[in-house]
């Protein structure tokens, strides 16, 4: 029987408690789904009050608001391993670190993301870049079907051989065309890497930079690489080393031997001295390891584009927006790119950026004042102007904005995802999110 919580009730609020702060929902209804069936009634209710439709798994990828009804899907969390045929079928509700352990227990590892905290299915309908992605490309590029409960209530399977469309523009115009319940994806036969992570101190940030910049030129597709730059604040739960300090953070993830690793890792370390060095030999179950983003609520304002390859001119505009000079440093990440996510997938999808070399993230304590966290992202991203290659939909967040969004897709997408978008979802029941029928208005 479907579960319904009204703002009176006990446990509302409790219900879609998430780990990402940064958007605050005020449902008229909110309901705790358990199965298909139960999305297709929230759906229904929804339709026939002129209600808008709402999905949260974990909740790390916020972006509006919720008003209408707001489907809660943590209670889907089946995971499935077929060893044989190295697929996982993941429930919606299920997070990254779920799946990477039964896969583990069979050899095999997904294409997760830095965060094991992750849910998997908003990560993998936005595209989803990760550890894997320059040897196998994106996590929507390898996926074999879908659960997906449409506006008209229906629970479908889709797939390229029911509905090729749909199935396109789903994976990557993530939760515009209906609510996502399962889906079944692909395996690889990893088992154990070489990684971790270098801090250095404010004084090498440049340095590290200007090197990381020629050093990714010629990278193997079996290294993956990011750099993160960020005040720490002066707080116990922050490690020792890094408790107040600004540190520039060189996260790698090397398949293959360690003493390959540390032969390409030698012109980074001649950097200098790391305040910190985390780099070693782990199983695949460690990979959180790598970035070591913190567990628990956060309230941020984040925003994300693809990039083209960087000059070492461009050291300048990352220290100017992320530095310890600039007026209002943001946190500021740069991971390469390239490799296998240029390669166009078997099954086409509309996820952008094949001709990135770099995505950038970007984040900033919120501001009383949204529009400031706007303006402030947009200035920085400004900057990058002659390089941009589009918006990564999975780290727009709050960025909502019809010209933001639309800078996701090509334009042959964009006019696909429309046509789609007003078959299954003609009266955009779907709205809460980055959404795409707000495209088709100018």
């Amino acid at each position: 029987m479907t579960t319904w919580l009204y703002p009176s009730d006990e446990g509302y609020r409790n219900e879609f408690s998430t780990d990402n702060c940064s958007v605050v929902h005020h449902p008229r209804v909110v309901c705790p789904v358990a199965s298909p069936a139960d999305v297709a009634d929230a759906v229904t209710f929804a339709r026939e009050r002129g209600l808008s439709v709402a999905v949260q798994s974990t909740g790390h990828g916020m972006s509006r608001a919720a008003d209408g009804v707001l489907v809660t899907t943590r209670r889907l969390s089946r995971v499935t391993i077929d060893p044989v045929r190295r697929r996982a079928w993941v429930g919606a509700g299920a997070r990254w670190r779920e799946v990477i352990t039964a896969a583990a227990e069979h050899g095999l590892a997904p294409l997760n993301g830095s965060s094991p905290h992750v849910g998997v299915m908003g990560y993998v309908l936005g595209g989803g870049v990760g550890m894997l992605g320059r040897q196998y490309g994106y996590a929507a590029d390898h996926v074999h079907s879908i659960e997906l409960v449409t506006a008209d209530a229906v629970v479908r399977t889709i797939s390229p051989a029911t509905d090729p469309e749909l199935f396109r523009v789903v994976r990557g115009g993530k939760d515009n065309f209906g609510i996502a319940t399962g889906i079944e994806i692909d395996l690889f036969p990893v088992t154990g890497f070489y990684g971790g992570s270098l801090y250095f101190s404010a004084e090498h940030a440049r340095e590290l930079l200007n090197r990381y910049v020629r050093w990714t030129a010629d990278l193997p597709n079996t290294l993956a690489t990011s750099i993160f730059l960020l005040g720490y604040p002066d707080h116990p739960d922050i490690r020792p080393e890094l408790r107040g300090r600004y540190i520039a953070q060189l996260r790698i993830a090397y398949f293959g031997p360690s003493g390959e690793a540390e032969s390409l890792l030698a012109a980074i370390r001649e950097v200098g001295p790391p305040v910190l060095d985390t780099v070693r030999p782990m199983r695949y179950t460690e990979i959180g390891m790598v970035h070591h983003e913190p567990v628990g609520r956060y309230t941020v304002h984040e925003s994300g584009f693809y990039s083209g390859p960087l000059e070492e001119a461009d050291v300048d505009s990352i220290l100017a927006v992320a530095g310890t000079d600039a007026a209002e440093p943001l946190g500021f990440e740069l991971r390469h790119h390239g490799g296998a996510y240029r390669k166009p997938p078997e099954v086409p999808n509309v996820v952008g950026g094949r001709d990135a070399e770099f995505t950038v993230y970007l984040s900033s304590a919120i501001d009383p004042r949204h529009d400031a966290d706007r303006a402030l992202h947009a200035a920085a991203r400004d900057r990058f102007r002659r390089l941009d290659r589009g918006s990564m939909l999975n780290f727009l967040g709050a960025h909502t904005d019809p010209a933001v969004v639309a800078a996701a897709f090509s334009a042959a997408d964009l006019q696909l995802l429309h046509a789609v978008k007003n078959r299954v979802d003609p009266h955009n029941l779907f709205r809460v999110n980055h959404n795409i029928a707000l495209l088709t208005k100018g």
